[in-house]
């Protein structure tokens, strides 16, 4: 997977308040994400996934599904 980023002033016009925009390969364009799919609290430092009210540095609702969790400081 290709993540690409870009900092522009006009990428940021008509998204709302805690919107993320991600690249399309297919579309070819940048979107905007929901806010019910991925939101970022800037106050707050938090995001969520499938919910707009993170409540935690990263809030999920729903299962997640991982290869390792290193977790409470614990070193490899």
């Amino acid at each position: 997977m290709e993540i690409h980023a870009i900092i522009d002033v006009r990428l940021k016009s008509g998204t709302a308040q805690g919107e993320m925009l991600f690249w399309d390969n297919t579309l070819r364009r940048w979107v905007n994400t929901e806010n019910s799919e991925l939101f970022w609290d800037d106050t707050n430092e938090r995001l969520g996934v499938k919910t707009a009210n993170p409540s935690s540095e990263l809030d999920v609702n729903g299962t997640v599904t991982m290869t390792r969790l290193l977790a409470g400081g614990v070193k490899e």
